[in-house]
């Protein structure tokens, strides 16, 4: 009974989760406020680091990226190494000493071999989904991907909010992973705000 109550709040959860803490519309209020105090000098010279970025360089712009789900230290992943589950089968916390930055967010990795391996073919290994929720992607939605509760199915990484979560998503595995690959690239590029509203 407690079980089929707590599956049946899920959804609304997630919703009220997002609405009050994972959309990061705060953090961007918070931003924008700062941006707009700064002195008319530093927001020139802002300007000019922009400039002089070019389209594609794999340095972090200072802006959080949509596509790629980031914790507050731009880290994916909360700092697990994305390749160590295919090595292994296991989550493990990286190192900042074997970083890599890949679509302006920062990768951590257990080894210099893991960096590697990464940085030769980051598609092969950075989990689907950017590592948001993957059950979050089924229902059009943007929610945290918690790195210790992951999937390996069909050699790619997915990551999900929690067990419960998770568990909610193998109860139709391959309609989920179908409503995954439709939903994914409408949602893509768009933050977990713009989602909600």
């Amino acid at each position: 009974m407690l079980r089929a109550f707590t599956v049946s709040i899920l959804i609304p959860t997630l919703s009220l989760a997002l609405a009050t803490g994972c959309s990061g519309d705060a953090t961007k209020k918070a931003d924008d406020k700062q941006a707009d105090a700064k002195p008319a000098d530093d927001k020139k010279a802002d300007d000019k680091k922009a400039e002089e970025q070019k389209p594609g360089d794999d340095q972090p712009t200072g802006d959080k990226p949509v596509a790629i789900n980031v914790d507050d230290k731009g880290q994916a992943m909360h700092g697990y190494d994305p390749v160590q589950y295919f090595e292994t089968g296991k989550a493990e916390t990286g190192k900042a000493e074997f970083s890599h930055t890949w679509e302006n967010a920062t990768w951590l990795f257990a080894s210099a071999e893991n960096r590697d391996k990464f940085a030769a073919s980051p598609e092969r290994f950075a989990p689907k989904n950017g590592g948001y929720c993957t059950f979050g992607v089924v229902l059009s939605k943007k929610f945290d991907g918690d790195p210790k509760v992951y999937l390996l199915e069909q050699d790619q990484l997915f990551l999900f909010l929690n067990e419960e979560v998770k568990e909610k998503f193998l109860q139709d595995k391959a309609g989920n992973l179908t409503k995954v690959g439709t939903n994914w690239p409408s949602i893509k590029d768009k933050s977990p705000a713009e989602l909600d509203s």
